[in-house]
């Protein structure tokens, strides 16, 4: 089963690992994903001293059943060494930001490979998150996608892609951002991976009706998930990329009626004046299989928390 049917990443919480108050409280999050960053929100005078802390913190995260991803920094002097400390049986999974070619995820690839077999780490377990922020590597995302089976997903790092194309990142430009959105939509569902990314900004984390809007838009041009910088917004993400309770509704009408009429020999029929043939009925299976993962997923998380504070959760 491929990533787009079976991973379910509708949230990914990104925080500076280095600072102790939010990561102390990242596995009551409820995030499908937390991010311990080595990136981006570590200062460089920073970034040494934690990596030597994130098998500790990545241990600590995963009580409450999120996955737990690890954004290592892209640059040769940091990325190795990043790597080399963060892969331990707890790890799900590696961010990768400002990919930009197929040879960076091969040199990656193979070095979990040599980790893994060194840690006894079952071969493959730690998947790969890329993040397209340059021209260069916008221009080469379908070589990049196909680089490495350990890829789950695909993501436009928008703030950093819009300063390398000299754009503004703004409601005027959203039809020419709606272009490199798509194409990662496209690629990634072209290879079974998970198309990550909300259309808009992930800095507007203080308006949250901003946030739902760019969720739900971005749920209806196909993206599954977002990742966020503020905790506030996870149950937004997580609702915005759940199927609502009128697609379930529907999609189990659909399915009724369709198996129904392929009993009776039938393949095209009609509901609340629509005309549902097979492409319908696949549609409302995967919505449904989508659904029942959620909760699954949810389920699970939610008994990871309760094991850890000891008693049901009050929420």
């Amino acid at each position: 089963m491929n990533a787009t049917e079976h991973v379910i990443r509708r949230s990914r919480l990104i925080m500076p690992a280095h600072v102790r108050r939010f990561t102390s409280k990242a596995h009551l999050r409820n995030a499908d994903a937390i991010v311990l960053d080595l990136e981006d929100s570590v200062p460089f005078s920073e970034k040494h001293s934690t990596r030597k802390l994130i098998q500790e913190l990545t241990a600590d995260v995963s009580k409450g059943g999120s996955e737990v991803i690890v954004r290592v920094n892209h640059t040769k002097e940091l990325l190795r060494e990043d790597i080399e400390y963060s892969v331990c049986p707890e790890l799900d999974g590696l961010y990768i930001p400002k990919v930009e070619s197929v040879d960076q995820l091969k040199h990656i690839d193979e070095l979990l490979s040599e980790l893994e077999k060194e840690r006894k780490i079952p071969h493959g377990q730690i998947k790969l998150g890329v993040t397209i922020e340059t021209i260069k590597g916008y221009l080469k995302v379908e070589e990049i996608i196909q680089s490495s089976d350990r890829i789950d997903s695909l993501t436009l790092g928008a703030e950093d892609f819009s300063l390398d194309a000299g754009m503004e990142l703004c409601e005027e430009t959203y039809k020419g951002f709606l272009i490199p959105r798509m194409k990662m939509v496209f690629v990634a569902r072209a290879y079974n991976k998970l198309p990550l990314g909300l259309m808009g900004s992930i800095a507007n984390y203080n308006d949250e009706k901003i946030v739902e809007r760019n969720a739900a838009l971005a749920y209806k041009h196909g993206f599954l998930g977002a990742s966020c910088i503020h905790p506030k917004n996870v149950e937004i993400l997580n609702r915005c990329f759940s199927p609502s309770i009128e697609e379930i509704t529907f999609s189990r009408k659909v399915i009724s009626l369709f198996e129904d009429g392929l009993a009776n020999g039938k393949a095209s029929l009609q509901l609340d004046d629509k005309m549902i043939d097979y492409a319908h009925y696949r549609k409302a299976n995967k919505i449904i299989d989508r659904h029942t993962r959620i909760v699954e997923f949810e389920n699970k998380k939610r008994l990871a928390r309760e094991l850890v504070e000891g008693g049901p959760l009050i929420e």
